[in-house]
């Protein structure tokens, strides 16, 4: 169906011609009706009609001149007017104007019928017309945007330049990268096509990847970045608030010319990554770095610093990124597992969240890259997950899947969303062992596992542990196994290996002070035991730490 807007300063007429005609038959609603001329005009952008039907003889803006402006706001809208005078001044004027047609008063329901057909038989073919420019100025910004060669970015930016509404080669403009996060079923697709339609004649939109849409925007103004800001600031609100669709939008810095598209659309594209920090729904500019990143790969940052739009006194222009404080130090995801375990086996839900919180905040304020900071989100599960191997075990034999969604760690789009299923992990760890814990068996367990972090450094027995909770060797080590899924030893083991890698961070101290530090008189054993933990010696795990 076409949208028709109904101008006419006779109220009854008007009413008449909305509501007795059989629009619908010709394949065509009515969207708006107006009294006059400048009324129309404003109900124009709300309505935006494929057809407008007015008199020529109105008060305050008459038809001819409401056709003009309507043109100007609508390049393809179709006019036709109405007129109770058959005068040919007015039909010139009517045809001067580009009508489709001119009917006479009272009107003729064959005449309307067959001047309708012509023309929303012209809306198809404009229609047609429209959907292959679109797609060939789509080609053609895509193509753009992908080039290399400098030669080769000329030649699509001439072709750019030959479109009915052309983008100049010189002029400000700037690049959006756009990514559409919904719910399952959202219609990411239609999102897209709702957002290029509020874009001004002079932006272009193009699907980069599934979910993925780039937007070069040229800015004829010196509010023009100002302006651009605003107007994807709305877009991200309406959006969400209509399709429950997260828009998260990049912006590059302004360029000069439209060959520099390629640069400004990877501006876009890192300002876009820094979605991981700041979370989807958010719109993000692009500032370059002051100082090189940290050499270490796990502290290494994008190349640009992001901020949200807001932050920058001077929008458009290329803001200065301040000086990037000294990297804090990341940790190691076996030391943070051991203390986690710790943790979760105490049932320690808050310290569990503290400690992972606190563990992933040097890499929220390094930027770190977000593949380095999956990587170690994926050993720090790991560890957890051969910590308390039996314990998943157990629930995965009754049907419990407790472990790691390893899909979702990879796929996470934000910080938040991988810390998430960490949390969700020893939030689940702590619900099974809280059940195991209404045995009354269990206090004893934890008791000998105090013992055990509080005297690993010394030269503890089974039978020293089992004294200490008033009960026989063989019964504690049968209990232990059964409560735990690992015997006396292995724990004692696990304690004192985590131990020693905390120490082998101090040069100062000896591979044989380390060994006798966690309990260990034979250093050879000491170090045989390590390597079998570990995967290396003591002094090669110092040497790659350190």
């Amino acid at each position: 169906m076409y949208k028709i807007l109904l101008v006419d300063d006779e109220k009854l007429e008007l009413e008449a011609i909305a509501q007795y005609i059989r629009w619908e038959d010709m394949g065509i609603v009515v969207a708006g009706t107006a009294k006059n001329g400048r009324e129309a005009l404003a109900r124009m952008e709300a309505c935006k009609p494929d057809i407008v039907m007015t008199d020529v003889r109105m008060p305050i803006m008459d038809g001819l001149e409401f056709a003009r402006k309507a043109r100007q706001l609508n390049r393809g809208v179709k006019i036709v007017f109405l007129s109770g005078h058959d005068e040919f001044h007015y039909i010139k004027a009517a045809l001067n104007a580009e009508a489709m047609g001119y009917l006479l008063k009272p009107i003729d329901a064959d005449e309307l019928a067959q001047l309708m057909q012509r023309v929303v038989l012209k809306c198809e073919e404009d229609k047609q017309l429209s959907a292959s420019a679109e797609g060939l100025k789509e080609k053609l910004v895509r193509s753009l945007a992908a080039e290399k060669s400098a030669a080769e970015r000329k030649s699509w930016a001439q072709r750019i330049s030959m479109l009915p509404v052309p983008l100049p080669a010189v002029g400000a403009y700037a690049v959006a990268y756009v990514r559409l996060d919904g719910p399952p079923g959202a219609d990411a697709a239609a999102a897209w096509n709702a957002i290029v339609s509020r874009l001004s004649a002079a932006s272009y939109g193009w699907s980069a990847d599934e979910r993925e849409y780039g937007a070069i925007c040229y800015l004829p103004t010196e509010d023009g970045f100002a302006e651009m800001e605003l107007g994807w600031r709305e877009t991200i609100a309406d959006t969400r608030s209509l399709t429950g669709i997260a828009v998260t939008v990049g912006l590059s810095t302004t360029g000069r010319y439209l060959e520099e598209m390629p640069e400004l659309y990877e501006e876009a594209k890192r300002a876009s990554e820094d979605r991981f920090y700041a979370g989807t729904g958010t719109l993000l500019r692009y500032r370059a770095n002051a100082v090189d990143d940290a050499a270490d790969p796990m502290l290494q940052a994008s190349t640009g610093a992001m901020s949200e739009v807001g932050e920058d006194p001077m929008p458009g222009m290329a803001a200065e990124a301040e000086p990037r404080a000294a990297a804090d130090p990341i940790p190691h995801a076996a030391a943070v597992a051991d203390r986690l375990t710790q943790a979760v086996s105490r049932l320690r839900r808050e310290e569990a969240g503290e400690l992972l919180r606190g563990c992933f905040a040097p890499f929220r304020t390094n930027r770190t890259e977000r593949s380095a900071v999956v990587a170690f989100a994926m050993q720090l599960g790991a560890e957890l997950e051969r910590s308390f191997a039996p314990l998943l075990a157990e629930a995965s034999a009754n049907g419990r899947g407790a472990g790691l969604d390893w899909k979702e760690v990879m796929a996470a789009d934000t910080l938040d969303a991988l810390l998430a299923q960490l949390e969700g992990l020893c939030d689940r760890l702590i619900g099974m062992i809280g059940d195991k814990d209404q045995d009354q068996h269990m206090p004893i367990v934890h008791r000998i596992m105090e013992l055990i972090d509080s005297r690993y450094h010394e030269a503890l027995t089974v039978e020293a542990l089992a004294e200490s909770v008033y009960l026989t060797p063989n019964y504690v080590r049968t209990l232990f196994k059964q409560k735990t899924g690992e015997t006396i030893l292995e724990y004692m083991t696990r304690v004192r290996i985590r131990r020693a890698s905390e120490l082998l961070r101090d040069r100062a101290l000896r591979i044989h002070e380390v060994a006798r530090a966690v309990g260990y008189e034979n250093v050879s054993y000491f170090c045989s035991l390590f390597q079998r933990h570990k995967g290396v010696t003591p002094n090669e795990y110092r040497k790659k730490r350190l």
